[in-house]
């Protein structure tokens, strides 16, 4: 796969002034990055795929969602996707895996430092928001997605205010 060499020069920078521990795929520009998390879920694995004029960040979750659960988990991530400005959850209906992607653009310049932070600080704090109510529902909380979601932004609005992440 071809891929912007100058954008994974700018990444590894960026991780190694951060201290994190990577793996590189030179073959396909994927770097991967194991982060620790604050809520129930503990770690997220990150998988940034370099492209030729933009990088997509993946930060998958662990547990995936069981067949039983995947249309409460689905109806949790969507409520929870309105209104993010940065990146989404998604979740493959095929095998209950979960992710927060987010993209950036680089077709008009190389990637800025910032760029690259929120390509990485974003899913962690958006997953760390949403961690606990989504492994409830993956555990088989007796609650509902739209109850799980309020609980999550009373959790916000009391820590910072009334802005979603």
């Amino acid at each position: 796969m071809e891929y912007s060499e100058k954008i994974a020069e700018r990444i590894e920078a960026y991780l190694k002034k951060q201290d994190w521990t990577y793996e590189f795929d030179a073959i396909h520009g994927n770097f991967s990055v194991e982060a620790e998390l604050s809520c129930r879920l503990k770690t997220v694995l990150i998988v940034t795929q370099v492209q030729n004029d933009s990088f997509v960040s993946y930060a998958g979750i662990g547990p995936e969602a069981g067949v039983q659960c995947r249309i409460a988990v689905g109806e949790y991530l969507h409520r929870a996707n309105y209104g993010l400005a940065r990146g989404c959850f998604e979740m493959n209906y095929d095998d209950g895996s979960i992710h927060y992607r987010t993209f950036t653009d680089c077709s008009e310049q190389l990637p800025s430092e910032k760029m690259i932070a929120d390509s990485y600080i974003i899913p962690l704090a958006v997953i760390d928001h949403y961690g606990d109510g989504l492994l409830s529902l993956i555990d088989g909380a007796m609650s509902t997605a739209a109850r799980l979601i309020l609980e999550a932004e009373e959790k916000l609005s009391e820590k910072q205010g009334s802005e979603k992440i």
